[in-house]
């Protein structure tokens, strides 16, 4: 039986392409979390608007539980480390930080069409600097393995991770 295996990183890390990539390679289920949410709740950043922040991190949490019960790749949301309780979830899980320096986050996230993240769209590039530092702590102490996305392609980044997991 496969133990899941689930990607953390800030915004901007990877972590649904490279989930994909090692779901292909593994060729098992993929988990990404955001779209998940989004089939049950909606729009992720109407429902922060209209519920708040709590209410959509408890949906997160449930959904975490879920799904590292199912032998998946999980692609999480940024935030996903926040949470005392996702922490005990994760701390003795395959979980894969993929690390990137801030400024290529900040590319990548102003450069992506089809993901308007809705903590990245309202602020400008230091308060995102200090968002990542703010968390950077956190992915790094509940990652068995970190891996460095920022200059390479997702076949190498996802054949790097499955060979360190052998």
């Amino acid at each position: 039986m496969m133990e899941s295996i689930i990607l953390i990183g800030f915004m901007g890390a990877g972590k649904t392409t490279i989930s994909r990539e090692v779901a292909n390679i593994l060729n098992c289920q993929r988990v990404d979390m955001d779209d998940v949410l989004v089939e049950r709740i909606g729009s992720i950043s109407q429902y922060f608007e209209q519920h708040g922040e709590a209410s959509f991190r408890q949906h997160e949490t449930n959904l975490l539980k879920e799904a590292i019960t199912q032998e998946s790749v999980i692609a999480t949301g940024g935030g996903v480390i926040l949470q005392e309780e996702n922490q005990q979830v994760l701390a003795d899980k395959k979980v894969i930080y993929l690390k990137a320096d801030p400024e290529v986050l900040i590319d990548r996230i102003r450069n992506d069409e089809e993901n308007i993240r809705p903590n990245a769209a309202n602020k400008n590039d230091g308060e995102i600097k200090d968002l990542f530092h703010s968390r950077e702590r956190l992915y790094e102490q509940l990652a068995k393995i970190t891996v460095e996305t920022s200059h390479r392609c997702p076949q190498e980044i996802a054949s790097e991770i499955i060979q360190q997991l052998a």
